[in-house]
Formats: structure tokens, sequence, C-alpha cells
């Protein structure tokens, strides 16, 4: 147990949490994501597929909201590394109804890392390249994910899952990225496995985001995931 402890001990002193926040709000976020391997012969190719769509609310009854599709296309190297290279469409609407289109190419390395203290520990490095309809530069974003998963012993199928990924703008854009660090996502919650195409994980996200102008902000997101095998 001491080394799961020292797991949320180094996620809580890592970056800041909703108090060095200035302000702070609730919203939802719903996702689908389907992911598997290519069939060749009947059998599991080292080319895999990707798909994920995401429908996020904040504040709710304030009319902001965001809509993201990403597909993308995946070679197995080894049984533990796996690159990725996709597009994602994502389209956002302020509080005023103001709505931006934006596209993002992405290329990503997944690596299952190993176990450790009854779980398992996987990393992902994603670099995004990032265009929208209101300014003219390309935004370029670097993304790292470590996620442990650990069996819950008394709840056949149920895991614990940890998770936190910060985002590093690589650079200025005349539509409001700034160089440095740009946000940091850190979630804890269940998954459980329905059937063998389907598992569903639910939990709580804080999103800390940095912001050059204006108050740094902080939200506290319900996220609700519905993992699918085609």
């Amino acid at each position: 147990m001491k080394p799961l402890v020292s797991f949320f001990a180094i996620i809580c002193v890592a970056f800041p949490l909703s108090g060095a926040a200035t302000e702070n709000d609730p919203g939802t976020w719903i996702t689908f994501s389907t992911t598997d391997a290519f069939q060749t012969d009947g059998q599991d190719s080292r080319w895999h597929y990707w798909f994920d769509a995401q429908a996020r609310y904040f504040d709710l009854g304030s009319g902001v909201n965001q809509w993201l599709a990403r597909p993308g296309i995946g070679y197995e190297i080894n049984e533990n590394v796996t690159a990725w290279l996709g597009y994602a469409r994502f389209r956002s609407r302020n509080s005023a109804g103001d709505v931006s289109n934006e596209d993002r190419y992405w290329q990503q390395i997944n690596w299952s890392a190993g176990s450790w203290n009854g779980g398992k520990v996987s990393m992902r490095a994603r670099l995004e390249q990032r265009s929208i309809s209101v300014g003219d530069d390309t935004g370029l974003v670097a993304r790292f994910l470590a996620k442990y998963v650990r069996p819950i012993a008394k709840y056949q199928d149920t895991n614990l899952i940890i998770g936190i990924e910060p985002f590093v703008d690589l650079r200025d854009t005349d539509w409001g990225g700034d160089a440095g660090l740009g946000q940091n996502r850190v979630f804890i919650g269940f998954g459980r496995r329905v059937s063998d195409r389907l598992s569903i994980e639910a939990g709580y996200m804080n999103q800390y985001i940095w912001r050059d102008n204006a108050e740094n902000r902080i939200n506290h997101l319900g996220v609700l995931s519905f993992k699918v095998k085609l």
C-alpha cells in the first residue's frame, strides 16, 4: 500500500490543484472510444485502428461546450510499444455563442511500462499540430500521459484508475497559445468490464489551465467513458 500512497502524493504535489486557481468551474465529459487490431487471415495484425469521440460541457447552463472526433491508425512495434498517427476535428462554442473549429494532426507512442504494486503502468507521448479558424498560426503541443490501472480484488472486473497528463505548448500563436505549460489533467476513477466488448469508466478529472492574460482556471469534471470493441 505504501507505493500506492506515494503515487498519490506525487500527483498531488507535482502540479497546483484547486487552491492555486482563482477561477473554478464544474463540467461533464462524455467519451466513446474503440481500438483494436486489424485482422489478417483471421489473426491480429500489427496494424491497429483508433477512434474516439467526446462531448464536453463546462459550467452547465452557460452554453460553453466542445466536441471532438479523433480517428487514427497505429503500428505495433513490439508487444509493449505502438506508434500512432491520426487527425482530430475539434469544435468549440463559448458563452457568447461564438464557434471555432480546430484541426489537429497528431503522432504518438504508447508504451506498456510494466507492473507496479499489483497494477499496470502505461505511458503515452503525443505531439499535436493545431490550426484554428480564428487564427493563422499553427500551434505545437506536446502531451505526456502516465496511467495506473489496478484490479480491485473484492469486485470482479473492476479497476482503480489513476492518470496524470501535462500539456506543453511549444510555440506562441496569434490565437492565444503561449509557449510553456498549458494545462494539466489529473484523473481518478473506476473502470468496469461489462462484457467482452464493453467497458465503462467513470471518475473525477481535475483540469488546471495556465493563462498568461487572465486568472488561471481549474475545471472540476465528471468523466464518463464507454470503451467498445467492435
